[in-house]
């Protein structure tokens, strides 16, 4: 048996109809029907929500069989969501805008939800990435926007579409989001969810353009075959061009590697003794006087050195140009510099070393 939920911090709202009058007859509503009570947890705590509907109390009037909602009430959350729809969308946003990870989201919902004492389970986070990602799809239905017309009207001024395909996996092995969108207006045209990405499933995804039935100039996307292979079955002669990001990759793969290669091997030298050594700092005297000022000046110092230090050492790189070993080189030929400087003799202001690493 469930464990009915406790909550310490509960705001109770009323929801009641947004319109007073009968549409119909002009009649004043009346209170009809309780249409649900339920928590919903929401960014800025959880909201103990009592939904009312009204409705014409004239038996005659053709719009006595309609209740009448509130809008708010039915914007706080998804049928069957416990979660709010802020909530939601900012799951949605960190997994598919900022590409992170489901473990990474569940972390920082915990966070958002602790001044609650509130939690959150990795499957409910599951569910509201998935529920993002259907919602991005339906507001993407051209029958949904006012400016369809305008936009058709400018697609006719550029003489079609170029389309840029592309597919987001945050967890590697596990569902791909694809986002098709035109690169002359910006304009997503299509966005799905899904579990494999055979042509056949590309197809589908692409499935909402092709019934757009507008000109296509020309497709840019990566390598992937199946992708290469669905575009040429749907537009069968239509340029596809590979994405100078996805193909600079690629070409700076060997050299990426190689460079991670010697940034790892220069990490393991340093990484344990450098770890050590802040220990050593940080551990007080087992015995003896206290340490003067000026000893404890220059512990700070080094501690500082040695912080930045094991920092610059786990430094990374971006493909295709910023190579981690480049840049962990870079930050301590910038300490040595700064030991040397020390050495003879120079001033070191507190927080002066190597600034640039040590964020």
């Amino acid at each position: 048996m469930r464990t009915k939920r406790l909550y310490s911090h509960l705001t109770r709202h009323y929801f009641r109809s947004d319109l007073l009058n009968c549409p119909t007859c002009g009649a004043h509503l009346s209170r009809y029907c309780t249409i649900a009570q339920r928590t919903v947890i929401t960014a800025v705590g959880p909201l103990f929500v009592t939904h009312i509907g009204y409705r014409c109390p004239d038996l005659t009037c053709p719009g006595h069989a309609c209740c009448f909602r509130s809008a708010a009430a039915d914007a706080l959350a998804l049928p069957g969501f416990t979660f709010g729809l802020d909530i939601l969308v900012h799951a949605g946003q960190l997994h598919w805008g900022e590409r992170q990870t489901l473990d990474q989201v569940h972390q920082a919902l915990l966070r958002q939800l602790a001044p609650w004492s509130l939690t959150v389970s990795r499957r409910a986070v599951l569910y509201l990435v998935d529920a993002y990602a259907t919602l991005l799809r339906v507001t993407h239905e051209p029958q949904n926007d006012p400016g369809w017309a305008a936009w058709c009207a400018q697609v006719e001024q550029n003489g079609g579409l170029i389309l840029s395909i592309d597919g987001i996996q945050p967890d590697k092995g596990n569902e791909t989001v694809y986002l098709v969108r035109d690169v002359l207006t910006g304009r997503v045209l299509a966005a799905e969810n899904v579990r494999s990405s055979t042509a056949a499933v590309i197809k589908t995804v692409l499935a909402p353009v092709v019934a757009l039935q507008l000109p296509i100039l020309g497709a840019i996307s990566d390598a992937q075959e199946s992708l290469r292979e669905a575009v040429a079955d749907l537009w069968p002669g239509t340029p596809h061009q590979l994405c100078h990001f996805h193909y600079l990759r690629e070409a700076s793969r060997l050299m990426y590697e190689a460079d991670r290669a010697v940034k790892v091997a220069v990490r393991k030298q340093i990484h344990q003794r450098t770890r050590d050594l802040r220990q050593q700092l940080e551990m007080p005297p087992a015995s003896g006087p206290p340490l003067a000022a000026g000893e404890a000046a220059q512990l700070g110092v080094l501690a500082d050195y040695a912080l930045a230090v094991q920092t610059a050492a786990n430094l990374d790189g971006t493909q295709p140009f910023h190579y981690g070993g480049v840049a962990v080189d870079d930050a301590l030929s910038a300490i040595a510099a700064s030991l040397e400087e020390l050495e003879k003799g120079g001033p070191v202001a507190a927080g002066a070393v190597a600034p640039s690493y040590a964020a």
